[in-house]
């Protein structure tokens, strides 16, 4: 097997620190545990992330940028992206040949890491591995026209067929993207989950005092809002107003310029559910700050968007995982975020359990609930382990014939 020594990656990460964005978090973590673990990456990235100060060749590309007009054209806007993956091809080719790099790694979002990452391994011979933080032509999030869904169709297609492995967060996702492509094609794909890292957690200590804290971390999307969560919380206290002294609800970083739901959208909602006295709105914070939030919260709560069959599974709640405090989800049944907390020893609801939330939320701050942690379970989860099972793929990738 291909020495770690000699294993020389180019990381094709688009959102990297000191970008507050789940991508740039998840790579943040990733790569000094790459370091630790003996690799010396080079990476390329949008320059809007800002410099990340870390010990590494960084090399800095701007985004794809076509105007709103030139963007109906559909000729027009076809030509001016040929252009761009031309020019970050040639400056990506520079860097291959600069740093002997010999195996690339693509993680998306944005796809555009991807299409290079596919470019450089059809032209080059490089060996890629692409990773599929999200479905990109199977999400359901999106809503392509024809012509678009055929477009991305035929770049995802290429992607795969370029990819020596496909990494998947989940198993759903995998067999999502996967199903529709030949058999040689689907058994290059594998499942390397998000991530924590133990020591990224500050200490803290916290007086404990008569409010029982929930916190929600991070965005909300018009798809993945609080409404259900509020809803639940209105009637628990209409049907135990003394609980109002006892509950405290924290939205940390709700709005995002990027998700399409605004500060007003998270206002409006916990004025129609009179929960202005327990709710309390606070702007988006860096991940550190993030941690301790984690840390200082009796219970984290995580929120899916309501849809059968769900392929997503965010990070932030393995990060919350990590924190070592107690989670509840609100997801629909057997989603990844589901099963993750299920292993874990922890409760998670569906849209249509109103009911058994709300008392769930009762025994909370009523102190009837004692979870403990299913710490076997959480450490395949630890960065030292993901890392490892993710190295071991670029080794194997590099003893495959060319």
């Amino acid at each position: 097997m291909t020495d770690i020594n000699k294993i020389k990656p180019l990381c094709l990460s688009f959102r990297t620190p000191p970008a507050v964005r789940p991508q740039s978090i998840l790579i943040g973590k990733m790569i000094p545990e790459w370091i630790n673990q003996g690799l010396k990456p080079v990476i390329m990235t949008y320059q809007d992330n800002g410099k990340w100060q870390i010990d590494l060749p960084i090399y800095q590309i701007e985004k794809l940028g076509i105007n709103r007009y030139f963007n109906k054209i559909p000729f027009l806007k076809n030509f001016l992206e040929k252009k761009y993956y031309e020019k970050l091809f040639s400056l990506a080719k520079g860097i291959i040949n600069k740093h002997q790099i010999n195996i690339v790694y693509s993680f998306s979002n944005p796809y555009a890491s991807n299409i290079l990452g596919a470019m450089i391994k059809e032209k080059l011979g490089i060996k890629f591995i692409s990773n599929f933080s999200d479905p990109w032509y199977d999400s359901p999030y999106q809503s392509f026209s024809p012509a678009e869904a055929k477009r991305v169709l035929n770049q995802e297609r290429c992607i795969i067929r370029n990819s020596d492995r496909v990494v998947f967060n989940n198993d759903v996702a995998k067999k999502l993207v996967m199903k529709k492509y030949p058999i040689e094609w689907q058994d290059k794909a594998l499942v390397i989950p998000h991530c924590y890292d133990r020591k990224d957690y500050p200490e803290v200590v916290r007086v404990r005092g008569n409010e029982f804290i929930f916190s929600h971390i991070g965005v909300f999307y018009p798809q993945r809002n609080p409404q259900f969560l509020l809803e639940a919380f209105k009637k628990l206290l209409e049907q135990k107003p003394e609980l109002s002294e006892k509950t405290k609800i924290n939205f940390i970083g709700g709005a995002g310029n990027y998700t399409g739901y605004k500060i007003e959208d998270i206002k409006k909602l916990v004025a129609d559910y009179n929960l202005a006295g327990v709710v309390e709105i606070l702007p988006i914070v860096d991940y550190q700050e993030s941690l301790r939030f984690m840390k200082l919260a009796d219970c984290l709560i995580v929120i899916d968007a309501d849809m059968v069959g769900s392929p997503f599974f965010p990070s932030k709640v393995v990060d919350y995982a990590g924190s070592g405090s107690l989670i509840l989800g609100i997801t629909p049944t057997n989603s990844p975020t589901a099963e993750f907390l299920k292993n874990l020893g922890f409760q998670s609801f569906n849209y249509q359990q109103l009911d058994e939330l709300v008392n769930y939320l009762k025994n909370l701050v009523t102190g009837e609930v004692r979870l403990i942690i299913n710490n076997e379970f959480l450490n395949q989860f630890d960065v030292k382990n993901t890392t490892a099972k993710l190295i071991r793929q670029f080794q194997e990738v590099l003893d495959l014939p060319r």
